[in-house]
């Protein structure tokens, strides 16, 4: 009977312990950062010498939506050292910048903010953009002037 009892009890000691220490269960958790980030190619365009008032048109270019989120991509020109962009061309030192491709289908005024396309998904890219240079007046500065046009690249 001593024998019986202490087996029972070395058994309740046993189920106790195993009721005690449980089960456990993990949960794994991922996470990616999103990354908003927009890439042109070419990334120059070299127009070399142009007459007073004349326009140039550029080749094409690609715009790739480089994030991992659907973006937005808009487009603005700056100002050059002596030159000042302008949506149309009313006096010297002035230069007027379009583009078109993307969401843009006519040439449009970049002097200041513009959409370029809208809702682009990650990886994709837009392989029509082109821009239209009209030089400035004549009486202008002459000295070789440096433009940047900007891609900026926005959530959606």
């Amino acid at each position: 009977m001593k024998k019986l009892t202490l087996m029972l009890i070395l058994l309740l000691v046993g189920l106790v312990s195993q009721l005690q220490a449980g089960q456990t269960a993990g949960i794994s958790v991922t996470v990616t950062l999103e990354l908003i980030s927009v890439s042109v190619a070419p990334t120059s365009w070299a127009i070399g010498s142009v007459a007073a008032e004349s326009s140039k048109e550029s080749g094409t270019y690609t715009v790739t939506n480089d994030g991992n989120v659907t973006e937005n991509i808009s487009i603005q020109c700056g100002n050059s050292g002596s030159w000042t962009i302008v949506g149309t061309i009313s006096g010297p030192n002035q230069f007027k910048m379009e583009a078109k491709g993307g969401d843009q289908a006519t040439y449009t005024s970049i002097d200041s903010s513009k959409v370029l396309k809208s809702n682009l998904a990650a990886s994709v890219t837009v392989t029509d953009l082109k821009l239209n240079f009209t030089a400035p007046q004549a009486g202008s500065n002459t000295t070789e002037q440096t433009i940047t046009v900007t891609l900026t690249a926005s959530k959606s």
